[in-house]
């Protein structure tokens, strides 16, 4: 909305704003479907600012070219590897000398800058399109999958290494973060633990649209499974062995669900209540900016709070019952005709 001087009073607002966040999200939404410099176009001057120019650019940079950044050289070796397929003896050469220096600056787990590198390449080597980054991954799934089963630390930073490098472009990096849990590279709880804990920002990245889509293709993954477990199990079709052991699995299922949404809870209705341990400290702009993060931490934990009592109502342990067991019919009796006269005349 104009107001008479031209002036769009919104955008004058604080990102953290409902409004303001609504408009940010529908840019982002809209530059997924289009073109940055397209959807700049059409819109004032105002909102320029929003779309910066360093969206235009379709293929982001490599950072490691860049000598300043840790591990540059190591860096470069590991892209140009991964580029002409080498060996994995080699690969792990790079890596290990990575993990050593990281060991000797002090870093506490090294295994993280090692993926960082490991990661970060891959995504160069496919930033083309999705279909690129999904055939290299594909290429690379059994050392990104060991890495993770090796460091829950190191498995975050492969989130890490996703949105940095697609931060122009974070649609495509919610895109590739769904396709990395459905090869279980990252665990659902890795990808609520990396955002509403890694990223929190003192409760802000809860006006973010990123946090919001990470977390909501998250948990629609995983109630959709829960809900095909207990249709399968409820499938009469199948034999009734096959039926107890999907029994048997709902109730781990259930619990990895309800595990995840209490994570969710702790984590926002800590900013709900301003009692996160990070919101003692002050905000820049004061008392203004915490009651805007409290209301969205309120907003975030009555959405989840319903989302979870909705799944619960659809199969919790009291609505679904215990399991059928399949009607044995009894068995027909044959009926003696009686003998036909006809048959007994000689």
């Amino acid at each position: 909305m104009t107001n008479a001087f031209g002036r769009i009073p919104e955008l004058d607002l604080s990102a953290l704003s409902p409004k303001k966040a609504f408009i940010i999200g529908t840019l982002e939404k809209e530059i997924q479907l289009s073109f940055p410099k397209r959807v700049r176009d059409t819109l004032p001057a105002d909102y320029h600012p929003l779309i910066p120019p360093s969206k235009e650019n379709e293929i982001p940079e490599f950072k490691y070219n860049d000598d300043t950044t840790p591990y540059a050289k190591e860096g470069r070796e590991m892209l140009q590897m991964l580029r002409k397929k080498a060996a994995e003896d080699e690969i792990q050469t790079v890596l290990n000398t990575v993990q050593q220096q990281a060991l000797a600056h002090g870093t506490p787990d090294p295994l993280v800058p090692s993926t960082d590198i490991y990661m970060t390449s891959i995504l160069s080597i496919g930033s083309k399109s999705l279909s690129h980054v999904l055939s290299t991954i594909d290429r690379c799934k059994e050392r990104l999958l060991a890495v993770g089963a090796q460091s829950e630390l190191a498995r975050r930073q492969i989130i890490t290494s996703v949105v940095n490098f697609w931060s122009d472009h974070l649609g495509t990096a919610v895109n590739i973060i769904d396709k990395l849990l459905n090869y279980t590279i990252v665990t659902p709880m890795s990808v609520i633990q990396w955002t509403l804990q890694d990223r929190m920002d003192r409760g802000r990245a809860l006006a973010s649209l990123l946090a919001y889509e990470l977390v909501s293709i998250t948990m629609f993954k995983v109630t959709n499974r829960v809900r095909q477990v207990l249709r399968e199990r409820n499938n009469m079709a199948l034999p009734y062995e096959q039926r107890q052991q999907i029994d048997e699995a709902l109730p781990r299922e259930r619990q990895g669900m309800r595990d995840l949404f209490a994570a969710i809870e702790d984590a926002v209705a800590g900013v709900a209540a301003g009692a996160q341990d990070e919101m003692v400290e002050r905000y820049e702009d004061g008392d203004q900016e915490a009651e805007m993060v409290k209301m969205w931490g309120q907003k975030w934990l009555r959405v989840w709070r319903r989302k979870a009592a909705v799944e619960e109502a659809v199969v919790g342990e009291l609505v679904i019952g215990p399991l059928e067991e399949p009607v044995v019919l009894p068995e027909a009796v044959a009926e003696v005709e009686a003998e036909d006269d006809m048959d007994q005349v000689a």
